[in-house]
């Protein structure tokens, strides 16, 4: 029966990039942004499926069990502040230049040298993070299919891949409207059984303290739970797979509103994911685990029957599928649109161009794909590390070209730069404890623009003007699209 409904679930997420190719193709504009016509109840479900990936689920329940609940909290604050912070930050304003990708706008704001460098980090940065994402893919197929782990990798990843390359935007952001619904009604059904056989929460939380006493411990160092708080607070403003969302946006208006509805759907994925990960801590498994990421499917086996453990599984290939494909999309958007038709054929026409897009879709997948066959061991770890790099590149140079005039071509690059050097290095060297970098590598990369803007010359008045642009609300809904 769990095959049966995931097999269902995943043809019609498929006829659905059938149902749009035609009309995604058609333009630009129609797939990397789906004519930047999305108004705000489609774009809150869309924005809230693109965020609530499988760490969200899959790694947040895992490693709070693992590591200890506080680290799920950790993570879980962070991400839930995505939104709100995202909304007042960077929202409107990103909407209103009438860019269609973050090096788009870092084009614009900047220039050609800042574009290139944003375009290489768009590229390493998602298609590592497809890696989390196709493992917790090979995780539930194994175990509902009854295939090999790598077996199941390639077919579930490449499944992503088609419907994605095949509809772009319009079909990422309908798919996620009804991944972002069925996310919510699995993880609430599974919330309900576990409070139902517990008689309550205080019932469940006092069983989880008492089979696994250190659940409630603080287990990691505090730069680990501050590293893992930034990385996702600022992971809707650094991330092009979240920030897209904003260009597909009817207006700067629609955006925050997005934005806001999104984040208290968010909220919802947190107090169901703590619920399930008290369950899994009564489970008492994780010493029997040679992945500590199978409590959540192991929580979905002990407490659901067949058909609604199928609604379930869903609900988490629903979340890997909705961050999968709009990575493949900022990829893609980087590859074809940022470089081919920047730089070497500026007279490609939209038919041109979004195929390149397709196949540059394929070929990332694919090496996610050759990545995710031996991955790390824990999602949320990995996602962490994603999160603090595109924090440590982007963050910066991003706000404060939206918030500062004085901000620079040559501060921009040596914060993008200097950011990323230092988080990779104190990945390798492992100074710090782990996921902590972000809290060195980001506050060099903010010096750096504010000093190396300040010492060299200031961007043209043109430009300057370009910012004010950004903060003029009478620009709600007027903005061109910047593709053809």
């Amino acid at each position: 029966m769990e095959t049966f409904i995931l097999g269902i679930y995943f043809i019609g997420m498929i006829l659905i990039g059938i149902y749009f190719a035609k009309r995604a193709h058609s333009s630009q504009s129609d797939y990397w942004t789906a004519g930047k016509s999305i108004n705000t109840f489609v774009g809150s479900f869309a924005l809230f499926a693109a965020l609530a990936s499988s760490s969200s689920l899959i790694g947040a329940v895992g490693s709070g069990v693992a590591l200890g609940v506080p680290f799920l909290f950790a993570y879980g604050f962070g991400a839930v502040a995505i939104l709100p912070f995202t909304m007042f930050l960077v929202s409107g304003q990103l909407r209103r230049s009438g860019v269609s990708t973050l090096p788009g706008f870092f084009k614009q704001r900047y220039g050609k040298s800042v574009q290139l460098i944003s375009v290489f980090i768009v590229v390493i940065g998602m298609t590592f993070y497809m890696v989390p994402q196709l493992t917790a893919s090979g995780l539930i197929g194994s175990y509902v299919l009854g295939l090999d782990y790598k077996t199941t990798v390639i077919i579930l990843g490449l499944g992503f891949t088609f419907y994605a390359a095949l509809g772009g935007m319009w079909a990422i952001t309908y798919t996620d409207l009804f991944q972002g619904a069925i996310i919510l009604i699995g993880m609430a059904i599974l919330s309900g059984t576990i409070l139902t056989k517990h008689d309550g929460f205080t019932n469940l939380l006092s069983e989880a303290l008492t089979v696994n006493p250190t659940f409630g411990d603080i287990t990691q160092p505090w730069m680990s739970y501050f590293g893992l708080f930034l990385a996702f607070l600022w992971f809707g403003i650094v991330s092009p797979s979240a920030v897209m969302r904003n260009f597909a946006s009817r207006d700067a208006k629609t955006a925050r509103r997005s934005a806001m509805w999104a984040g208290l759907l968010y909220l919802l994925v947190f107090v169901f994911g703590f619920i399930i990960a008290s369950g899994g801590a009564t489970l008492d498994i994780v010493g029997s685990l040679d992945n500590k990421d199978m409590i959540f499917i192991s929580v979905i086996e002990h407490y659901l029957p067949s058909i609604l453990g199928g609604v379930m599984l869903a609900g988490l290939l629903a979340a890997i599928m909705s961050s999968t494909d709009a990575m493949l999309l900022a990829i893609s958007a980087g590859v074809a649109h940022d470089i081919y038709k920047e730089y070497i054929n500026k007279n490609a026409t939209d038919k041109t161009v979004t195929k390149l897009g397709f196949i540059v879709m394929i070929l990332a997948s694919i090496i996610g794909i050759v990545f995710a066959i031996n991955p790390p061991n824990l999602i949320a770890i990995m996602v962490g590390w994603v999160g603090g790099g595109l924090l440590s590149a982007f963050g910066f140079p991003l706000v404060l070209g939206i918030w500062w005039k004085r901000a620079n071509t040559a501060g921009a690059l040596a914060g993008m730069l200097g950011g990323s050097v230092t988080f990779l290095i104190l990945v390798i060297t492992k100074p710090f404890a782990l996921v902590a970098e972000p809290i060195i590598a980001a506050p060099i990369s903010l010096l750096l623009v504010i000093i190396v803007s300040l010492m060299t010359e200031p961007p043209p008045i043109v430009i300057q003007k370009q910012v004010d642009k950004y903060h003029n609300i009478k620009l709600d809904g007027n903005v061109k699209t910047g593709v053809k």
